[in-house]
């Protein structure tokens, strides 16, 4: 089988990056210092610096971030109900569920992939008590404040959900600075990635205190075995913060590079019928996903594989199939009517975009996106 021309994803470490890692790592191995040491604080305080947080918390995986966050701002009670987008990933439902919450999905608009404060009330309920907003593809919604007011009016706590957002802005505020919390994920396939790793941000002291409790068994002391919570282990080991620490410097030169063949897919894909790119309202986005609704008539699998035999291999999308539709969440996330987000997950395509990418790649995706369209309209 002919390898891909274009993939869809590539982690981008320079051999300076390599080498830094790499003394990095060798300095923890000889001193001992494997976790909970000089790194991760490094990576915490260069993280809150970049984001503007007060705090920023380093933890195991972007679903553990969710989780602490999650529990530090709703208790330990075990009682309440929290609305998530119904186009979401995985981890954006279970995170409530595995902090012993209830989860009801909400509808989104189809322009921002997220919910709006219309999609919200629509779905409220007496027992809801808290809001997970999804920063989709790293968009962020211009809704964003509205929502955070809106949760404010009622009592409800906001976190925000920033696995695909780093580097992304809305009116000079970073994501995961409008809710009490936000939680990024450093998977290998995200903007930046620590390998496996996740963060809270937050400028409340005392949540970021409580998230720091979580994280590390429910030990106020890090290396004293005397538990007032019910924590979990979820801390960030010093090499998993050594390769993070490499990719924050590049974020900037990142998000450049992202946004230059962003721009590229836009400008190509104008005259192309069949497809329209959901684009943010705002700037820098993260470009975690160029994100391109197509009509309902052009049959995504076939698309697909007509990319493929071009050499155009397309990520995953965000996401294939709606949270309800999830094997995992039947009996434990009521059924309801998601319309836009049920079209938004059976009707899109990502297109590769990575920063090994060069303009030249980003015209083979369109040449070869263009093809695959014309065959189509063919049959």
């Amino acid at each position: 089988m002919t390898a891909p021309r274009v993939v869809p994803v590539h982690p981008d470490f320079s051999t300076a990056d390599i080498e830094t890692i790499l003394a990095s790592v060798r300095t923890s191995l000889e001193t001992g210092q494997l976790a909970q040491g000089a790194q991760v604080a490094a990576f915490e305080a260069e993280m809150a610096r970049f984001t503007g947080a007060r705090h920023a918390v380093a933890v195991a995986t972007g679903t553990a971030a969710l989780v602490c966050a999650i529990r530090a701002v709703a208790g330990e009670s075990g009682d309440g109900e929290v609305l998530v987008p119904a186009n979401s990933f995985y981890s954006s439902a279970a995170a409530p569920l595995l902090a012993g919450l209830r989860v009801r999905l909400a509808d989104v608009e189809a322009g921002t992939l997220a919910p709006s404060p219309a999609t919200l009330a629509a779905t409220v309920t007496d027992a809801t008590t808290g809001v997970l907003l999804v920063h989709m593809g790293g968009i962020i919604t211009p809704a964003v404040t509205a929502i955070a007011d809106w949760c404010a009016e009622r009592g409800l706590w906001f976190v925000e959900d920033c696995a695909h957002a780093h580097g992304s802005r809305l009116a000079g505020r970073h994501a995961g600075t409008f809710g009490a919390a936000g939680a990024f994920s450093f998977f290998a396939t995200k903007v930046i990635t620590s390998a496996e790793g996740g963060m809270v941000t937050t400028d409340d002291d005392e949540l970021a205190a409580r998230v720091r409790l979580y994280r590390n068994l429910g030990k106020p002391e890090e290396w004293r075995s005397h538990h007032t919570a019910l924590g979990e282990n979820a801390r960030m080991s010093e090499l998993h913060a050594a390769v993070g620490r490499t990719q924050l410097r590049r974020l900037d030169e990142f998000l450049k590079t992202r946004e230059r063949l962003a721009q590229r897919y836009t400008a190509g894909l104008r005259a192309l019928p069949g497809v329209r790119p959901v684009l943010p309202e705002h700037s820098p986005a993260s470009w975690y996903k160029y994100v391109v609704a197509l009509d309902p008539a052009v049959d995504r699998t076939a698309l697909r594989a007509r990319l493929k035999a071009a050499g155009v291999q397309l990520g995953g999308e965000i996401y294939e199939m709606p949270l309800s539709a999830q094997p995992v969440f039947d009996g434990r996330i009521p059924a309801g009517r998601h319309p836009v987000a049920d079209a938004l997950c059976a009707h899109h395509i990502c297109l590769p975009l990575h920063t090994r990418m060069g303009d030249d790649d980003a015209d083979t995706v369109l040449d070869a996106l263009r093809a695959a369209l014309d065959t189509a309209a063919e049959r």
